[in-house]
């Protein structure tokens, strides 16, 4: 008998120990994602559990997390300069009067994230 064979249908390979072939699977390491990618992750394995399951079996599950990390956070970069523009946040704003920026960069940065999260996020 073959120590190892592979299963044409999947593409998994098999190890032969004792008696028996046990498929050798190798466990990824997480890639360290933002909160985009962490909360698309949770979105799949709550509420799209057979593709989570689909991405997670095939080894592709942590590639796209990191695509779609990386899709919404420049997406959010754009979408903050774009907005802080547009509404006159200005670092001379800034200088003059903090706690108003600040006010006017949370509401900038609370717009982005629903932004994001519908349209990448949660899609």
């Amino acid at each position: 008998m073959q120590r190892f064979i592979t299963d044409e249908r999947t593409g998994i390979q098999y190890e032969l120990i004792g008696d028996y072939y046990y498929p050798c699977l190798m466990i990824e390491e997480p890639p360290t994602l933002s909160k985009y990618g962490r909360m698309r992750e949770r979105y799949l394995r709550e509420h799209r559990k057979a593709f989570y399951f689909t991405l997670l079996a095939s080894g592709k599950l942590n590639e796209h997390l990191i695509q779609i990390d990386i899709s919404a956070c420049n997406m959010a970069d754009y979408l903050i300069k774009e907005m802080a523009v547009r509404q006159g946040v200005t670092e001379k704003l800034k200088s003059e009067d903090m706690m108003g920026w600040i006010g006017l960069m949370n509401n900038i940065q609370s717009c982005v994230d629903e932004i994001v999260l519908n349209d990448i996020v949660y899609s």
